[in-house]
């Protein structure tokens, strides 16, 4: 069996006679094989409760994003309507623009994470939500722009990044879990979405 040689220039296959070339790519599947039997049967350690903790915060955090649009139409509603009361369509447009957000955000960095990789997309995915809350954070009413558009704005970015968390959170748990406590370590992820609801 031929050993891998990185030096080896893949682009110039045909250098390399066949024979050597099937050879070549068994070896690389063989190590590729291996790496993962090691992930599947390494002993629980402290690297698997940095996951969870990880992307157990992103659930987190992603339940109060979801979940806080309540607040957001009664506190606008308060704030800057004679009544107190947001009217229904605009109370309508900011929750609606929310879960939007959401569900654009899972098909697009599910798929983006799938041509570019899941460690990636996931520090971008959480700089939409970091500029989307900032956002929402400095907005007023204004002479150009109702306050409630530009929330409506600044959420569907925000979302976007909650709506990625979705699939990446969770696979990413998936891979980096043994085969012994990968439904342990997906349900103490997932279990953190229900914990913030217990605040409403």
């Amino acid at each position: 069996m031929v050993d891998f040689d990185p030096a080896i220039d893949m682009t110039e296959k045909s250098s390399i006679p066949a024979m050597n070339r099937n050879q070549l790519a068994l070896n690389v599947n063989e190590r590729r094989r291996q790496a993962l039997e090691k992930v599947d049967t390494a002993p629980f350690s402290w690297n698997h409760i940095r996951i969870i903790l990880v992307a157990g915060s992103g659930f987190f955090t992603d339940a109060y994003d979801l979940f806080s649009a309540n607040f957001i139409v009664a506190l606008i509603g308060y704030s800057y309507y004679p009544n107190g009361v947001l009217p229904t369509n605009l109370n309508t447009a900011i929750k609606v623009s929310t879960t939007s957000g959401a569900i654009l955000g899972q098909f697009f960095f599910g798929w983006l994470a799938d041509q570019i990789g899941r460690k990636r997309m996931y520090g971008i995915e959480l700089m939409f939500m970091i500029i989307g809350c900032i956002g929402q954070s400095i907005v007023g009413m204004g002479p150009a722009v109702n306050v409630v558009g530009a929330i409506i704005f600044w959420r569907v970015i925000m979302d976007i990044g909650v709506g990625g968390d979705y699939p990446l959170s969770s696979v990413i748990t998936s891979e980096f879990a043994t085969t012994k406590w990968r439904g342990a370590m997906m349900n103490s992820v997932f279990a953190m979405y229900p914990s913030n609801l217990n605040r409403y």
